[in-house]
């Protein structure tokens, strides 16, 4: 580019403004490749030791005038010239209005709605409302099987160790862990292995060798181990260990339940 202007004239093509100051900055040399020969008394920066001040350069005044009518219609194309933007929205389309057809046969039914209205009008069942949610775990021991509800807003190693505590009230030394189960299976509640059957078939599938023995059911899974296992549980408490742990009223209660199985 050999002048300013024209490189201006490109830059602007290119969606690119400049700015320069209005005003001379104190101390600041004038900067000719920035003149656009514009006849204006240019100030002449102030003396700075060691340095002459320098010059304004002087054109000629028909020049002069020629530059200006250039630097106008080269500004004028400039103008026309947008800078370039974010690619255009597309518009969401909007939905069609459902469409109200009139009754055909006089016989008393209301207004028929078209195919499309039939089909919004189908809202699917929420499959978070047949997902059950449960964190059991449980213990067996020679006579027994106790299943209880779990919390994890509380210590597991105190639940556990309450839980071996009334299976040894209950004359069981060694009772033994059969791991726990956490319910649903799939974050995705829209997953069909979330269902209640599946949820009785992992029971059975994981505690089902137990069912045998006297079932004790802490928390409030016992419909499912009574699907689960075909038999009502011996005894079934409301109360879940965090509950029993934090609460010695609940205690008491619980040990008047199981205390006759005890003396078996």
């Amino acid at each position: 580019m050999h002048t300013e202007a024209a490189r201006q004239f490109y830059l602007g093509v290119a969606g690119v403004r400049m700015w320069y100051a209005r005003d001379s900055l104190p101390g600041a040399a004038p900067s000719p490749e920035y003149d656009f020969s514009e006849l204006e008394d240019q100030p002449v920066a102030p003396d700075i030791v060691g340095v002459a001040p320098v010059a304004p350069v002087q054109k000629d005044p028909e020049e002069a005038a020629r530059s200006r009518d250039k630097i106008a219609h080269l500004q004028s194309l400039m103008s026309t010239v947008e800078a370039p933007s974010k690619p255009p929205r597309q518009a969401t389309p909007a939905e069609p209005q459902p469409e109200v057809k009139t009754p055909v046969s006089g016989g008393g039914a209301s207004a028929e709605v078209s195919n499309s209205e039939e089909e919004s009008s189908v809202v699917p069942v929420s499959a978070a409302e047949d997902v059950p949610r449960l964190f059991i775990q449980a213990w067996q021991g020679g006579r027994f099987l106790l299943v209880a509800e779990m919390s994890e807003d509380a210590s597991l190693s105190l639940q556990e160790t309450l839980a071996a505590n009334i299976l040894r009230s209950l004359g069981e030394s060694s009772p033994v862990g059969l791991g726990s189960i956490h319910w649903p299976l799939f974050n995705n509640l829209k997953v069909s292995l979330n269902r209640v059957e599946n949820l009785v078939e992992a029971i059975a599938g994981q505690y089902g060798k137990a069912r045998d023995r006297q079932v004790i059911v802490l928390g409030d899974s016992g419909d499912l181990l009574e699907q689960a296992f075909g038999k009502a549980p011996a005894v079934g408490f409301s109360g879940s260990l965090a509950k029993l742990a934090s609460d010695a009223r609940l205690k008491r209660e619980l040990w008047q339940m199981i205390k006759p199985m005890a003396a078996i």
